[in-house]
């Protein structure tokens, strides 16, 4: 496998970046063809019930997929990410299944049921280019330990791909989202858990395969938020460290496997992140990636 990838691409959940964004992002090597798809659309919302979830047929996911494309159809060669994260058994939780391997199996079913319709979908579109992943696989550990919270998750996705989930599926997503910043640890500490995540998300996920045994391309998704429980009285997210968002993609593209480096956030605009139901830190998102300083990447201009 290859190291280093010139391919960065930035998502917005359900949308598509504004021109000026688009044309900001470019002069930094990333382009905007990626879509992240909400699990609303094909039934996998977060307030879905197990039971509705594991009961849905094709014919219901196909309706609510084609309902949702009707709005939101991708583009010629757009990475399409689904979003599946229904409570309490979202693919970071299937492990938590292992001991009911019933309901493991009939979960998985569900998930990979799902995928095939999008999969179909997408074909009928007849755009080019297009590449189906799934986003949460995997999701590390967020000091890179390997805790047994780890260990049962781990059987859960590696369990999901002997089954078949990810058959039909050009990529998985690792989630490289940085967990802590300096109000949870010395600065020293934090650069050792943030290699260690970063290295185990991607390592972990390089064990996943199809049934056939062939491995899947990875698609690293970060962002430019901590992802952590915040306090009641700091109800929104701080943005990370610019500096260590470079020392991530660094890692990234020593590593193998990596087809494309993904950019995800929900907004587009300061306005918009202060303004959230869950509000973040408000960033210039061109002026952010600029500080960064690796962007464009060395060679890919």
């Amino acid at each position: 496998m290859s190291r280093a990838t010139c391919d960065f691409r930035f998502t917005l959940q359900d949308e598509y970046a504004a021109a000026g964004l688009v044309d900001d992002l470019a002069e930094l090597g990333v382009s905007n063809q990626a879509v992240t798809i909400s699990g609303r659309a094909v039934m996998s919302e977060k307030e879905i019930d197990r039971r509705d979830f594991i009961a849905a047929g094709t014919d219901e996911i196909r309706t609510r997929l084609k309902r949702y494309l009707e709005g939101h159809e991708p583009r010629a060669g757009d990475l399409v990410i689904l979003d599946m994260e229904p409570e309490g058994f979202a693919p970071r939780q299937l492990g938590e299944f292992a001991d009911e391997k019933q309901l493991l199996r009939e979960l998985i079913a569900a998930y990979r049921r799902r995928i095939r319709v999008a999969r179909q979908e997408l074909r009928k579109s007849k755009r080019p280019g297009l590449k189906l992943g799934l986003y949460q696989v995997i999701v590390p550990d967020g000091k890179g330990l390997k805790s047994e919270e780890f260990r049962r998750r781990m059987c859960g996705y590696v369990e999901a791909g002997v089954q078949g989930m990810y058959d039909q599926l050009d990529f998985i997503c690792p989630v490289l989202y940085q967990r802590f910043d300096s109000d949870d640890a010395a600065p020293e500490t934090l650069r050792r858990w943030l290699a260690a995540s970063t290295r185990q998300a991607i390592e972990g996920s390089l064990r996943l395969t199809r049934r056939n045994g062939s491995r899947l391309p990875l698609v690293p998704i970060l962002s430019f938020w901590v992802f952590n429980k915040r306090p009641p009285d700091d109800p929104a997210r701080p943005a990370v460290a610019a500096e260590s968002l470079a020392r991530q993609l660094g890692i990234v593209q020593d590593a193998v496997g990596i087809e494309a480096i993904l950019f995800w956030s929900a907004w587009q605009t300061p306005r918009e992140m202060q303004s959230a139901k869950k509000p973040v830190e408000p960033i210039q998102i061109k002026q952010f990636l600029d500080s960064v300083g690796s962007l464009p990447w060395p060679g890919c201009t």
